[in-house]
């Protein structure tokens, strides 16, 4: 979720969630604030199993090459209303170079049959990792699903030895998400105001 761009060519490149270089649309400004922890991490509880302390029918999913459609949209359902916008216009050859990519994991949260939810984790710089999407769909917030979730990732992220690990969430975002992570242990370490560019209004 790294910010804004500075060229075009970021745009392809980059996993920002904020950036977006057309320069038209609703302007959206927002206070990011950037989250890390590290090792040692703090202590934390015992995180669910794939079929543990989520709600029944609930369990999440690794994906090893996640179609495009399906990730199209489910970043829409559990986006739109937080204005994610970076990866909303991307050909299915720039959206497939970032999410196939072979340092990026994505494990979806399902319902039966459904996606209800994602979290999708960047290994380039490791050990540094970055969480950058984190999120469920609107009648899933609430239901004490989300810090589940967080701390399935965050386990998973601690057993392949990572030293630290980051996140970013933005004023735009769940009131909810800034106390989870700070809950969960991450610290603020910069904040920075920037402006969202929605074209869909």
């Amino acid at each position: 979720m790294r910010l804004f761009f500075t060229g075009l060519s970021l745009f392809f490149t980059r996993l920002s969630r904020f950036q977006n270089p057309l320069n038209f649309g609703n302007r959206f400004p927002t206070l990011v604030t950037h989250l890390a922890m590290q090792t040692p991490f703090p202590p934390h509880q015992p995180t669910p199993s794939l079929h543990g302390e989520l709600p029944d029918g609930l369990r999440i999913e690794p994906q090893t090459t996640m179609p495009l459609s399906a990730y199209r949209a489910l970043y829409h359902a559990v986006g739109q209303q937080w204005r994610w916008v970076n990866r909303r216009h991307l050909s299915d050859r720039q959206l497939s170079a970032l999410i196939h990519n072979p340092h990026i994991e994505i494990f979806v949260l399902r319902d039966g049959a459904h996606n209800v939810g994602y979290v999708e984790l960047n290994f380039r710089q490791f050990p540094e990792v970055e969480i950058v999407f984190f999120g469920l769909i609107d009648s899933y917030i609430g239901r004490g699903i989300g810090p589940n979730m967080l701390a399935y990732a965050l386990d998973y992220i601690r057993q392949r030895q990572a030293t630290r690990i980051i996140i970013q969430t933005c004023t735009l975002d769940h009131p909810s998400a800034l106390p989870l992570y700070q809950k969960a242990g991450f610290t603020p370490f910069k904040h920075k105001h920037v402006t969202v560019i929605d074209r869909a209004g």
